[in-house]
């Protein structure tokens, strides 16, 4: 089979075409494009409510979206975007709800403290009054 040649004016002319091409506006877009393009004004609507009424929104008005394909998505975005993802992002269980581990964490301690023996906890006692449960049994320096 012979290889096909093409001529350096073709070359040219394809290159030139291209760099036209890339410089017109996007016409047709995929979800996950759309979400891309309309990234800043979702983020700010996230600030105040939920993906659930975010996506709700956006397939009132046309775009068949899941809150589940939102999250993914702007999650996505966010990931490959560092330095482009909006200042008004934000991560709402960091915010609203305590991490499980710290909680555990704590209340391992605050057991252990509890269990450590009669002991330390009447010297502790009988010392600085001013420390919560948890932090009982515990040397200055570690606080």
């Amino acid at each position: 089979m012979a290889e096909v040649l093409y001529s350096r004016e073709q070359v040219e002319l394809w290159q030139k075409n291209l760099e036209e091409i890339s410089q017109q506006p996007r016409t047709t877009f995929t979800k996950k494009q759309v979400v891309e393009e309309l990234i800043d004004t979702i983020e700010k609507a996230l600030l105040m409510r939920s993906y659930d009424e975010v996506a709700s929104g956006l397939k009132e008005w046309g775009l068949d979206i899941s809150a589940g394909s939102l999250k993914q998505y702007v999650t996505r975005y966010r990931r490959a975007n560092p330095s482009k993802a909006s200042a008004n992002s934000r991560k709402r269980s960091d915010k609203s709800k305590p991490k499980k581990r710290a909680a555990g964490a704590a209340a391992k301690a605050s057991q252990a403290a509890a269990t450590e023996g009669g002991k330390e906890q009447s010297a502790n006692k009988q010392g600085d009054h001013t420390k919560p449960a948890r932090f009982i049994g515990m040397a200055e320096e570690d606080l």
